[in-house]
């Protein structure tokens, strides 16, 4: 007889896949950060965990936090990250923050030093290149697995450095964080963090956000424990997420129909041009169209249309002519 069950998903209430990236230059306020989340995820009277790679350099903030480390030598192989994670969840902490994780990747004894050590062994030849690099990547990739079965949610602030970006044919620079180019789309959320706007949220800078998340982080923010209480009732499935997710819907409706309001009391032509062009972009805080947005609100928009072409008539009895409907439903 099989062992197999299921149940219910909303019986399931603890904290579950829920991984947290800052990625950061120096002096960004990465560390800082991490641990204000991390009180917010743990709660006025949770455990917090930190795996401190860089040779205590979270100890400078014992101060002003209360948290218990350990320090994270050399070799920074990844099993022993996951090792790390596995251990903080089995000693019951409420949150693990990992300071910094890029040593997994660039420190020593991190993978790009172990693709190096057997690049070396196998006798430094372009034949054998690819080949050095399966033993760091498969260990690599087991660390990641292993991070996605813990129900403990982690903190992972990196470093970033500055690169030269090819857009069309200018070159510009951009930030990116330190690590495997394919952990960022592990996380649940992740920010880049400047120097002079430590701690801040800069939206015009790469991130990673599910749409219910853009309404508990606002561009201009300063992160802090509320932005990490938020993140764990999400986690948990509380209703607080579904309320989030209204009042965000409710802002980016809003917004869209100021938008919309603007072109059509400009006239048909305008509006006509909005709707076929902005009005299909994605709304800012939702997961659908600004032209879908509005569409409940069609008779005020039409009639701001008739009035602008027909200022000293009546406006018009019907929407046949509203561009770009369908029957009681907006395009997407």
């Amino acid at each position: 007889m099989s062992n197999i069950s299921f149940r219910p998903a909303d019986s399931f209430t603890e904290r579950h896949g829920l991984f947290v990236a800052l990625a950061g230059g120096t002096n960004s306020g990465k560390t800082y950060s991490a641990l204000r989340l991390a009180r917010g995820i743990a709660g006025p009277s949770g455990k917090i965990a930190v795996a401190d790679t860089e040779g205590g350099r979270t100890l400078h903030l014992k101060k002003d936090f209360r948290f218990d480390v350990m320090m994270f030598d050399p070799p920074h192989r990844p099993e022993r990250y996951a090792e790390a994670a596995r251990a903080a969840e089995d000693a019951g902490y409420d949150v693990l923050v990992i300071d910094s994780f890029s040593m997994e990747w660039v420190g020593l004894g991190g993978v790009l030093d172990w693709q190096a050590e057997e690049f070396e062994r196998m006798g430094s030849r372009e034949a054998v290149k690819l080949a050095s690099w399966i033993k760091p990547k498969m260990a690599h990739k087991s660390m990641v697995y292993s991070f996605l079965q813990r129900r403990m949610p982690i903190v992972f602030s990196m470093r970033a450095e500055e690169k030269a970006a090819k857009v069309g044919s200018n070159v510009k620079s951009e930030w990116a964080p330190i690590c495997n180019k394919a952990f960022p789309f592990e996380v649940t959320v992740s920010f880049m963090l400047k120097q002079d706007r430590q701690g801040m949220i800069d939206l015009s800078l790469p991130h990673k956000m599910e749409g219910i998340h853009r309404g508990m982080f606002r561009d201009g923010d300063q992160l802090s424990e509320e932005h990490g209480a938020k993140l764990a009732a999400w986690a948990r499935g509380e209703a607080f997420a579904n309320q989030v997710l209204q009042a965000a819907g409710e802002k980016a409706a809003g917004l869209a129909f100021e938008e919309a309001a603007t072109a059509a009391r400009q006239g048909r032509d305008a509006f006509a041009a909005w709707w076929n062009g902005p009005g299909k972009e994605m709304a800012e805080g939702a997961e659908t169209s600004k032209r879908v947005l509005v569409n409940p609100r069609r008779p005020e928009l039409q009639a701001m249309v008739e009035a602008a072409e027909n200022p000293t008539g009546p406006a018009a009895a019907n929407d046949d002519d509203f561009p770009g409907t369908l029957p009681g439903r907006a395009e997407g």
